[in-house]
């Protein structure tokens, strides 16, 4: 009789436990299914003319859009859309979670014991407000990182989407805002528009004081306070002024900052290199030459 009594009891105090199992296997399916109809290929090069070569090691920071074979280039950008279709899936399936709330389950058993004896058939979710991130991203495209920005570009324009909202900015002496362009329903006009049409420079070397100055001045009151700010840059500065306070007051003004330098690491901060000056003030800061640190790199921060 006092094993018969003690059972029930049991049984209910391993529910919690039963519960999260099944969230997991639930989300793995979910995940699995969405890979498979979303990831048809894997990240890899394809082709005869990249044997014996890994294409997502291929360094940005040295990569000539004009001068390389424009097969490899092409192969990049086949890797940048399915790294971008795996981070819309991750971002839909963080989503769903959210929106459908984690199991409240104290009202799970209250309406179980009123309703089925006990039996927990009808899950309550906790209700949620869901809150899609807000992007701003700042994207150097003077010479020395212009392949790096252009695949940085098409995987934002193919995430945005997923995101409350993304505002864009091309910059090297100036900057100018491209948002309007990326509304585009092709990439590769979207892109081209933005870097035709967009007033970012008024010559050839980037000067980030000035630049983040002007961002101040005519773009930071229009930003929301909860808004993700990247930026895309090596932070060579061609010995220009630094404009005092301007990334500071951006600091103070937003959630967070990430930078990504496509830049060698162990370059930073050399010649007119001034990373040294914003580093402290940014979230995150990472390395970005190639495609598999790009990959690493969204991995941590979608």
């Amino acid at each position: 009789m006092g094993t018969e009594d003690n059972q029930p009891q049991n049984t209910f105090s391993l529910f919690p436990e039963w519960l999260k199992r099944f969230q997991y296997v639930e989300d793995q399916i979910i995940r699995l299914i969405t890979e498979l109809f979303e990831e048809d290929q894997d990240l890899t090069p394809t082709g005869d003319y990249l044997e014996g070569l890994e294409a997502r090691e291929i360094d940005f920071y040295h990569l000539d859009p004009e001068g390389s074979d424009p097969r490899a280039i092409e192969e990049m950008q086949r890797l940048v859309q399915k790294l971008a279709r795996r981070i819309n899936s991750r971002l839909a399936l963080g989503y769903r979670r959210a929106k459908q709330g984690d199991i409240d389950l104290r009202r799970t058993m209250q309406k179980a014991m009123a309703s089925t004896g006990g039996v927990p058939l009808n899950l309550c979710r906790r209700r949620r407000i869901v809150a899609r991130p807000e992007i701003v991203l700042l994207c150097d495209v003077s010479e020395s990182v212009s392949a790096f920005s252009t695949f940085m570009l098409q995987l934002v324009y193919t995430i945005q989407n997923r995101f409350n909202f993304v505002r864009s900015f091309l910059f090297v002496d100036l900057i100018d805002e491209v948002t309007a362009h990326f509304k585009e329903s092709d990439v590769d006009q979207a892109i081209c528009n933005a870097l035709g049409r967009g007033l970012y420079s008024h010559g050839i070397t980037s000067d980030y004081g000035r630049v983040f100055d002007l961002f101040v001045r005519n773009y930071l009151p229009t930003v929301p306070p909860r808004t993700t700010l990247i930026v895309l840059g090596d932070a060579r500065n061609n010995r220009y002024p630094e404009y005092g306070r301007a990334f500071a007051q951006i600091r103070e003004h937003v959630r967070r900052i990430i930078w990504i330098n496509p830049q060698p690491q162990e370059e930073w901060n050399t010649h007119d290199s001034i990373m040294s000056r914003y580093e402290p003030l940014c979230d995150q800061v990472f390395e970005c030459r190639n495609l598999r640190q790009l990959e690493e790199v969204m991995d941590l921060i979608m």
